[in-house]
């Protein structure tokens, strides 16, 4: 979201931006760099969504979907 504009690095996760720890952290379209990683391992509950089997981020996401972010975005949107 950084890299595309819709947010200033003041708000970037990770080893040079911020250490966050959420009660849920949802991950969508995030490949789980490890400098990503570092920002966000203490987040009690972690959610991945990527279209890449092989993420890293399935490796410590607590539930995990190979499936494509603005899809599962659209149907969280439509049933919020």
């Amino acid at each position: 979201m950084v890299d595309a504009g819709w947010l200033p690095r003041t708000r970037q996760v990770g080893k040079s931006g911020l250490k966050v720890k959420p009660k849920l952290y949802l991950m969508l379209g995030i490949s789980g760099a490890p400098e990503h990683l570092e920002g966000m391992k203490s987040a009690e509950l972690i959610i991945a969504v990527n279209t890449d089997k092989k993420a890293p981020i399935f490796n410590v996401a607590h539930y995990g979907a190979t499936a494509d972010l603005f899809e599962v975005a659209e149907a969280m949107l439509e049933l919020l």
